[in-house]
This record gives C-alpha cells, sequence and structure tokens, in this order.
C-alpha cells in the first residue's frame, strides 16, 4: 500500500514539474496562481500546429495578448479583451510570447510552443520590463534544453 501510495505521489510530482501536452488546453489568467502573482498556469504550454487553446478570464483584470515581434512569421497576432476568456487557434509552428497587457510589469508572461521551436533564436525578450523579461528567458531556456 505505502509504495502505491509512494508511485501516485512521485507521478502527481513529475506531471506538476513538466509543462501541459493537449489537444485542447484551457490556460488561466490568475491574480495568485502556483508561481506567485498575476500569472498564466501553465505558464509553458506545448502544443501540436492546429490545436486551441482558450485562455480562461479566471480572475478579473486580465487580457490576452501576443508580444509583437515574438511570434512566428505568418502567425496571427492574438488581441483578447480584458476579463473576457479567449480562444485561439494556433495553426503555424514556432514559440509564442503572450502577455496579460496591464501586468507585463509584473512578469505576467506565457510562451506557447506550437510543434517545433523554430523561431526561438529569433526571441529577443531584452526590451520587456525586467521582472517580464527573466520570466520570458526561464520559459525560452526550458524549451532550449528540450532541443
Amino acid at each position: 500500500m505505502l509504495k502505491t501510495v509512494s508511485s501516485i505521489a512521485l507521478a502527481a510530482t513529475c506531471f506538476i514539474a513538466y509543462p501541459v501536452r493537449a489537444d485542447e488546453l484551457q490556460v488561466k489568467e490568475l491574480n495568485r496562481g502556483p508561481t506567485g502573482f498575476f500569472v498564466f498556469d501553465p505558464e509553458l504550454v506545448r502544443v501540436k500546429p492546429g490545436d486551441t487553446i482558450d485562455f480562461i478570464a479566471s480572475d478579473k483584470g486580465h487580457d490576452v495578448h501576443s508580444v509583437n515581434g515574438m511570434i512566428p512569421n505568418g502567425a496571427q497576432p492574438i488581441d483578447g479583451k480584458t476579463n473576457q476568456d479567449t480562444k485561439v487557434p494556433f495553426s503555424q509552428p514556432g514559440v509564442y510570447v503572450i502577455t496579460c497587457k496591464v501586468h507585463t510589469p509584473m512578469g505576467m508572461m506565457c510562451v506557447v510552443l506550437v510543434g517545433d521551436p523554430v523561431n526561438i533564436d529569433k526571441i529577443d525578450p531584452s526590451a520587456l520590463p525586467p521582472k517580464a523579461k527573466a520570466k520570458v528567458q526561464t520559459l525560452l531556456n526550458q524549451i532550449k534544453k528540450e532541443k
């Protein structure tokens, strides 16, 4: 029995430690989440081309936008409304950097990887506010380690 409980706990820990993979996925916009205040949950998402992510306005005061120059060439920019859920189909492979415009200075960032990270070397977070820059760099480094 103890071995089974330990195995389940280990499996749960491993699942939580890795970014989410799914055909249909929800990403929550939160005032407080598992990684701190003003976060997307999860912050790093992997999907296949053609998958859709539903960004859920779980807490009030958030929106969803792609960051200029930080999406694949030919991809449609994301421009969600404040306090509204935003369904986004992702068809163009590559890395998408997503933000809540109001909370960008607080580091409210999300990275979506669609298929292969074909544009990862073109993503330059240096112009972002310090907390946002640090968050994006951390998420990009996770992707680069897996390449």
